[in-house]
């Protein structure tokens, strides 16, 4: 399956997800600091709804600080939608193929992952996406730095997930299912409580 395909499913079954969430689920904190459930999916919005160059224009106007701008536009878009127009979006824009500047379709996919574990681990809901669509965010960040911090995090640690048989790296073990593997490696340190081995405590060290 190719990676944009990859995301337009996983995209319309978040949406059937997003469907079932009450309004207090929306309101509910998320992984992701400071962040609602809403505040995370609007963030999720922005490549799809938005065109390079105006996402270009945002973060030229928010001092190029990208944390900065993703805080402001999803602000803007949870002050402008209601939950009900947010699924609606969400549905509707699940096979646009656009991605902000620097960022690959593999990218892409990672955002949606790691980002619909920051939104059903928070409020306690699971939502399943494809344990494969996981392996491929996984390869791709396991070599990440930069923003993700990926690679550093994970450095002298064997990851080994325990519903598929994926594993990388040399050292301490860590493992478990695919979800809370993504979301530690991206600094998730709730995740951690879903993870056993030697390399837990370094991870959480870090």
């Amino acid at each position: 399956m190719d990676t944009w395909d990859m995301i337009t499913a996983d995209r319309g079954t978040f949406a059937d997800y997003l469907a079932t969430l009450t309004d207090a689920q929306w309101a509910a904190p998320s992984l992701c600091t400071e962040w609602s459930v809403k505040d995370v999916v609007a963030h999720l919005l922005v490549p799809p709804t938005m065109s390079k160059g105006k996402v270009f224009l945002a973060f030229a106007g928010s001092g190029f600080n990208l944390d900065k701008m993703s805080g402001k536009l999803a602000k803007r878009i949870t002050g402008q939608l209601s939950n009900a127009d947010v699924v609606a979006t969400v549905r509707s824009t699940a096979g646009v193929h656009r991605a902000p500047p620097g960022l690959q379709p593999v990218g892409m996919l990672a955002e949606l992952l790691v980002h619909a574990a920051d939104i059903s681990m928070a409020i306690d809901r699971p939502l399943q996406l494809p344990v494969a669509h996981h392996v491929v965010a996984l390869e791709h960040l396991k070599s990440v730095q930069p923003v993700l911090g990926c690679k550093r995090r994970i450095a002298g640690l064997r990851l080994r997930a325990t519903d598929t048989d994926w594993t990388t790296g040399d050292g301490p073990l860590v493992e478990g299912d695919v979800q809370h593997l993504i979301a530690a490696m991206t600094g998730r340190t709730s995740a951690l409580s879903g993870l056993t081995g030697e390399g837990v405590a370094t991870l959480r060290g870090r």
